[in-house]
């Protein structure tokens, strides 16, 4: 393009019109979405005489271009295919593996060519075939192992970040008219400015100093944002913004055809210690309350439950009865959600048995955490049972009445009404606190837990997971897509989009699972049964060690300022922290 940049405090300087010659070059990768492979030993793994046949269902019919499909596809198109020319059953077996949906593979070798099935119906014996799994690898083909090349939309998330329609009320600086968080704002701009710090960063060096003056835009935005964390007033602010604005107009035209840059990351690093990946089931036609989680008091809690906050009235009603229909076994409710009649109702007419729930609610006022005993009997009769399976304190409150209402939990415990005690929206200093006068442990914490916020609702310098490990306290994420209480929206990131797309599911599906294969606990709501059940299949796919680290790395994307990398617990993946 060509254009100029009236920066605040920066001489005006004309940009080159072949700066837009990078943006031809289109890089492709794939990433595997189905975790790590174990690998049988080859070639006895294999099937001789097998092989399994299409029958009209089991072809995936994807792009196989990046696992090396140069011919023999389907109606000649690679990108759209579930066979392609191939040297040998051992390189089909690795294509296998790089695509989330292949589970089994047929080779031909006469015509040497591969097939990729996502079933193995359809078996038959022909001497002409071998077939075998996608965990049948040769040696030197552990694809959770080394370094993978991956496609990460940087300049995507660069624009969409700074068009973000939230952010407009801000452009004017604080005080304007509908610009009612503007430290939310500010940190949308600072992930917009590093998603585009790292596209600069990826340029080849000959092309860094033929467009020295651009970058020089770039680093100032960077450097402007950094200093509102320093001295966040009115004017570091605005002089930010002004700025942000003008450089991302300027660059507008280039981030829309900008490819996604294509790096080299280790798929199987040790992951961070505040994000380290747990076993989860996988398997087709698992239920919602499969996964169940051992409580430090013994009891066991669906690791899967479904969420009713902002479900009100009929809504409420017609949504739970949904979630009981299509699986769920865990409900979670609240005093302040004014829904607990509701909920209530549904469960009685829902026909599923009391023992087979798992019913959570909470306290949330503060003011009544010194007469917590009435309260739970008023949530209890709304509720129709005698006794919930966890209660919790919705917030702190101040330290007096938290001990007094702990006291008063503790005792409803012993005497049956309560089995299990946590809290919500407790950070590591109230946890602590808590603990140390505790004689019944909390065995539970619900946070707010999305890909911007792993945790809390501010991010700190201490990672709550390793924390709660370290006491026995389960973590329960909240609000995994939504974007409360900042602006950017998880489902709409294009960072998450490109795993989603890849792994062939709904961003709500992979946020979730991500959080699930963190060991964190999720309650998905919706008032839709379309999604209620979508969200009900969480425990049939598998996110990659790769794109776990991705979708961890993003809070460090969002956290981090130019000479100031953040948090310190968390994952680097794509380097912004190594950036000056």
């Amino acid at each position: 393009f060509d254009g100029v940049l009236p920066l605040h405090g920066v001489r005006m300087m004309q940009l080159s019109s072949s700066f837009a010659v990078w943006r031809r070059r289109f890089l492709t990768a794939v990433l595997v979405c189905a975790g790590s492979v174990q690998t049988a030993e080859w070639p006895q793994c294999q099937e001789q005489s097998t092989v399994l046949r299409h029958n009209g269902r089991h072809g995936i019919f994807v792009d196989l271009v990046p696992v090396g499909a140069k011919e023999g596809c389907w109606q000649n198109d690679c990108t759209k295919t579930d066979k392609f020319v191939c040297p040998s059953p051992a390189e089909c077996a690795a294509a296998c593996a790089q695509v989330d949906i292949c589970r089994f593979w047929t080779y031909e070798p006469g015509i040497v060519k591969c097939f990729m099935r996502s079933s193995d119906e359809g078996r038959e014996a022909n001497p002409e075939f071998v077939s075998g799994t996608r965990d049948c690898l040769p040696p030197n083909a552990h694809v959770a192992a080394g370094k993978r090349r991956v496609a990460v939309p940087f300049a995507q998330a660069a624009l969409w970040a700074a068009e973000l329609p939230a952010l407009r009320p801000c452009d004017g600086g604080i005080g304007a008219a509908g610009c009612e968080n503007p430290y939310a704002a500010m940190a949308v701009w600072r992930y917009a400015v590093n998603n585009l710090r790292l596209i600069v960063a990826s340029l080849p060096e000959s092309e860094k100093q033929q467009h020295a003056s651009t970058l020089q835009y770039i680093q100032q935005i960077a450097g402007d944002v950094a200093n509102f964390y320093r001295q966040p007033t009115g004017e570091t602010f605005q002089v930010a913004v002004t700025n942000a604005v003008a450089v991302f107009q300027a660059l507008s035209g280039w981030l829309r055809s900008a490819p996604a840059v294509e790096m080299e990351i280790e798929a199987a690093a040790a992951p961070a210690a505040a994000m380290v990946p747990v076993p989860v089931p996988n398997a087709d036609g698992a239920s919602p309350a499969e996964w169940r989680a051992q409580l430090a008091d013994g009891r066991e809690m669906p690791m899967l439950g479904f969420g009713t906050w902002q479900l009100m009235g009929q809504q409420a009603y017609d949504a739970t009865l949904a979630a009981l229909e299509a699986g769920y076994r865990h409900i979670d409710t609240a005093q302040a959600y004014g829904n607990e009649r509701e909920v209530g109702l549904a469960i009685r007419d829902s026909g599923v048995p009391r023992e087979e729930l798992y019913l959570v609610t909470k306290i949330s006022d503060p003011a009544e955490f010194t007469v917590l005993e009435a309260r739970l009997d008023e949530q209890l009769r709304a509720l129709g049972t005698h006794y919930l399976d966890l209660y919790m304190l919705h917030s702190p409150g101040d330290q007096a009445a938290r001990e007094v209402a702990w006291r008063s939990m503790e005792s409803l415990q012993e005497r049956g009404k309560v089995r299990s005690l946590g809290v919500s929206n407790f950070g590591i200093n109230e946890l602590q606190e808590l603990l140390q006068f505790a004689k019944v442990k909390p065995v539970y914490v619900q946070n707010k837990f999305s890909i911007y916020a792993p945790g809390e609702q501010g991010v700190g310098t201490i990672s709550l997971l390793p924390f709660a490990r370290e006491h026995n306290i389960q973590v329960m994420g909240y609000s995994v897509i939504n974007p409360w209480p900042l602006m950017l929206p998880p489902m709409d990131d294009p960072h998450v989009r490109a795993i989603a797309a890849r792994c062939g599911r709904s961003t709500s599906q992979v946020l979730h699972r991500w959080a699930l294969q963190l060991g964190v606990a999720v309650i998905p709501k919706s008032g839709t049964p379309q999604r209620i059940r979508e969200n009900a299949r969480l425990f049939d796919f598998e996110l990659s060690a790769l794109d776990m680290r991705l979708l961890s790395g993003i809070v460090a994307l969002s956290e981090s300022s130019a000479g100031a990398g953040f948090p310190p617990w968390a994952d680097d993946p794509y380097g912004i922290m190594k950036l000056a």
